[in-house]
């Protein structure tokens, strides 16, 4: 327990750190995962939510993985901790996002996205702000 919850109070560390910049979702996904020692999943974007554009996960020791979710405004990133019973749901993504850009534009992980998401709000993990 102990290991979770310092990953989850570095991982809000490093959100808050990042959240006011002028960088790009991909770019603050990127800053986090590195300035939490996390290794960036994946980050893409989600087609058809009401609430939210584009979701990333950074997986951290102790097999816990930090969920970022940018709203359709464009301006809050939201963000929760989960574990690794959703390693199915993170896998296609991840898989997806470590092909060619060649690759990506042939697969189409849109409902694999949709299908994370729901499962993270399901668990009641869904993602404060």
């Amino acid at each position: 327990m102990l290991v979770y919850e310092l990953d989850l109070m570095v991982f809000r560390m490093a959100v808050e750190t990042v959240r006011s910049l002028s960088l790009s979702v991909t770019e603050k996904a990127a800053a986090i995962a590195a300035s939490s020692r996390g290794i960036l999943l994946f980050e893409v974007r989600v087609y058809g939510d009401a609430e939210v554009q584009r979701v990333a996960a950074i997986r951290y020791q102790g097999e816990q993985t930090g969920v970022l979710a940018l709203d359709k405004s464009g301006l809050v990133i939201r963000h929760c901790i989960i574990n690794s019973a959703f390693s199915h749901f993170i896998a296609p993504l991840e898989a997806w996002c470590g092909m060619p850009l060649s690759m990506q534009a042939k697969v189409d992980v849109d409902a694999h996205a949709s299908v994370f998401l729901n499962a993270v709000r399901q668990a009641g993990h869904m993602l404060c702000s």
